[in-house]
């Protein structure tokens, strides 16, 4: 009789065990926030949560590249258009050069004036960087007008104008893709949190029925003690 007491005692203790470790284990839930803080909590959920965090982190960083990209396009449009504010002055000079009153020394003027705009031009578009990466393309700089005639630099404002729309075009597509990548990640760590999170309501409600089951196991344990005891009495 003895052997089947002690036996129920050890049951007990055992059960009280696994009780008080499934109570920390739901406190930890509770604390974390995260329903997965082992491997032994999931092993399949705590892979798949780790490969989509993985995604997650990586569409970040490419929402970081694409917002890099942008802001080189920024520094490129600004640089198109003060290039486009020279050539348009140019292209006036030009037009005003044209004028049949003028005089020789007025025509040197002008033409110095321009080669002036167009010094400025290279400039710009020779020294304009990004993160020590220049920004022009070299069909803007070669665009440039050598003789100052009205259809040369015509011809360069059509260039500057089309390099600056592609610009745009690249900084829209931009857009899209980040606005993409964006609905990639909300919703990846949706997903991710409904394998990785707590449920609180569950973890509470688990919580309370390990504390029960664990009074309800204290009182069953006391009550064996004693009835061990009082057999121990009864036999002497």
């Amino acid at each position: 009789m003895s052997i089947s007491i002690n036996n129920n005692i050890s049951t007990n203790q055992y059960n009280n065990r696994v009780l008080q470790t499934n109570q920390k284990d739901n406190f930890q839930k509770l604390s974390s926030g995260k329903k997965i803080n082992h491997a032994k909590d999931d092993a399949a959920g705590l892979a798949i949560s780790e490969k989509m965090l993985k995604e997650i982190n990586k569409a970040n960083k490419e929402i970081e590249n694409y917002q890099d990209e942008k802001s080189m396009i920024n520094v490129s449009d600004g640089m198109y258009e003060g290039t486009n504010d020279y050539l348009m002055d140019m292209y006036e000079q030009g037009v005003r050069a044209g004028n049949s009153i003028m005089s020789a020394d007025d025509r040197q003027a002008i033409e110095d004036y321009a080669s002036q705009l167009k010094s400025d031009a290279e400039d710009m578009l020779n020294t304009t960087k990004f993160n020590e990466t220049k920004v022009a393309d070299r069909q803007a700089v070669n665009s440039l007008p050598q003789n100052f005639d009205l259809k040369s630099t015509e011809d360069a404002i059509k260039t500057v104008n089309r390099l600056r729309s592609q610009d745009g075009a690249k900084y829209n597509g931009l857009e899209h893709r980040i606005n993409n990548k964006e609905t990639e990640v909300l919703n990846t760590t949706a997903g991710r949190s409904r394998i990785n999170d707590t449920e609180y309501g569950s973890a509470v409600s688990e919580l309370n029925k390990n504390r029960t089951l664990d009074t309800y196991q204290n009182m069953m344990q006391r009550q064996q003690m004693q009835n061990a005891s009082d057999q121990v009495t009864r036999l002497f």
